[in-house]
C-alpha cells in the first residue's frame, strides 16, 4: 500500500518528489529515443504470418492482457489460427523460452510461466502460447512448429523493438492514462506520448470516452471496457446480502474496484498490494483472514490474474474470483472489422 500511495501522490500527479526526479526523466527520454532510431532498421520481418504488437507507453496496468485475450478470440472467431507470445514477467520460464500451451491444452509447466501468460492460455484454450524474455527465441519456436499460425500475437511489447510487427495497439488505462505526464521515474511513461505516432490502434480502457490528447495523433481508438461475466467460486453460493472486500495485486487497483461496482457489487475494504505481488507470505494472508473475521465480511472478491498465484497457496481465505473480459461499442466493433479487412487483404493471411 505505501507504494501504490508514492505512485498516486507522486507519479500520477506532479510533485516536489517527480520535480527532483525530472533529469533523470529527461536521460531516460534521450535513451529511449535513440533506443527506438537506432532499432528501426535492424527489426526482424516474417513473411505469410502477420505480427500484431499489443503494448502500451506507460507503466503498471492498462489492461494489455485482457486485450490480448479480447482480440485473440475475435481473430479465432474469424477462423485465424492464432499463437501467443508473452513475456511471463516473474515467471519459471522468462529466462528459458517454453511453450506452455497448444492445440492439445495446458502443459504440466503452464502455472510456472507466470500470472498473466498462464491466464492467457487458460483463457484460449488450444491456442499455441508462448513464453520468455527473448521474443525472438519465442519466435522462432513458433516457426519451427508443423502447426504454424496465421497471426501471433505478442503481448507487452511495444518497447520491444528488435521485431517488425505489422500492427500495434497501444492500450491505456482510463484510470490515469498518463499520469503526470513524466517519463518514468518521475512518472509512470515509458516513452514520450508523442510515441504514440508510432501505433496504428489506440485502445482506451475506461468507462469513458479518450481524452481530446490521446486524440491529436488521429489514430483509430477502440474504446473498451471490462465487462464482469461471474464471480467463480468451487461451490454453488448465494452472496445476496452479503458482505465483500476486494483483493487486488495489480497496477491500477481503481479499475478493478470500477468493474465490481458497475457489476451492482457493493464492498466495503479493498485490500491493496504492489503488481505481481506473490502472495507468498502466509502471515499476510493469515492477517487478511482475521480482518474478515473481525470486520464480518463474508467473501473476499480477487482478480483472475491474482488467483493464479493464490490457488497454489494453501490458505483460508474465503475467496471469490471476478471473472471479466472486455466489451466495445459499435464503433470499436468497426474498427476491429476495418482493421481485419486490412489484415486479410494482404498477402499470408
Amino acid at each position: 500500500m505505501i507504494m501504490q500511495d508514492f505512485i498516486k501522490n507522486n507519479l500520477y500527479k506532479r510533485s516536489m518528489i517527480s520535480y527532483a526526479l525530472y533529469p533523470l526523466s529527461l536521460l531516460n527520454w534521450l535513451i529511449v529515443k535513440f533506443r527506438r532510431q537506432f532499432l528501426a532498421s535492424s527489426r526482424l520481418a516474417v513473411k505469410d504470418i502477420k505480427l500484431i504488437c499489443v503494448g502500451n507507453i506507460t507503466s503498471g496496468g492498462t489492461g494489455k492482457t485482457p486485450f490480448v485475450i479480447y482480440l485473440a478470440k475475435y481473430l479465432e472467431g474469424k477462423g485465424k489460427r492464432i499463437a501467443v507470445i508473452s513475456r511471463g514477467y516473474k515467471g519459471s520460464f522468462e529466462n528459458n523460452n517454453k511453450i506452455i500451451a497448444d492445440s492439445n491444452g495446458l502443459k504440466d509447466i503452464a502455472k510456472e510461466a507466470g500470472d498473466e501468460p498462464y491466464l492467457i492460455a487458460s483463457r484460449l484454450q488450444g491456442t499455441t502460447v508462448v513464453v520468455g524474455k527473448n521474443r525472438k527465441k519465442s519466435l522462432q519456436l513458433l516457426l519451427e512448429r508443423d502447426d504454424k499460425p496465421d497471426i501471433i500475437i505478442f503481448d507487452d511489447a511495444y518497447q520491444h523493438l528488435k521485431i517488425k510487427y505489422d500492427y500495434s495497439f497501444v492500450v491505456f488505462n482510463g484510470e490515469s492514462p498518463i499520469g503526470n505526464g513524466f517519463l518514468l521515474p518521475a512518472g509512470i511513461l515509458r516513452e514520450p506520448l508523442a510515441h504514440i505516432k508510432y501505433a496504428d490502434y489506440i485502445v482506451f480502457n475506461a468507462y469513458t470516452k479518450a481524452p481530446d490528447y490521446l486524440k491529436i495523433y488521429h489514430k483509430p481508438i477502440i474504446n473498451v471496457s471490462y465487462r464482469l461475466t461471474n464471480l467463480k467460486n468451487n461451490n454453488e453460493i448465494d452472496i445476496a446480502d452479503k458482505k465483500l472486500a476486494l483483493l487486488s495485486a495489480i497496477g491500477v487497483p481503481a479499475s478493478f474496484e470500477k468493474t465490481i461496482i458497475n457489476a451492482g457489487y457493493e464492498f466495503s475494504k479493498h485490500f491493496v498490494f504492489p503488481d505481481h505481488y506473490g502472495f507468498n507470505d502466509i502471515k499476510e494472508l493469515n492477517r487478511i483472514e482475521l480482518c474478515l473475521k473481525k470486520e464480518a465480511i463474508d467473501f473476499l472478491i480477487c482478480t483472475e490474474k491474482d488467483n493464479v498465484k493464490l490457488d497454489r497457496i494453501d490458505h483460508k481465505l474465503p475467496l471469490l474470483v471476478a471473472c471479466s473480459e472486455f466489451t466495445t461499442d459499435s464503433q470499436g466493433e468497426t474498427i476491429l472489422n476495418e482493421f481485419y479487412d486490412q489484415l486479410t487483404c494482404q498477402k499470408g493471411v
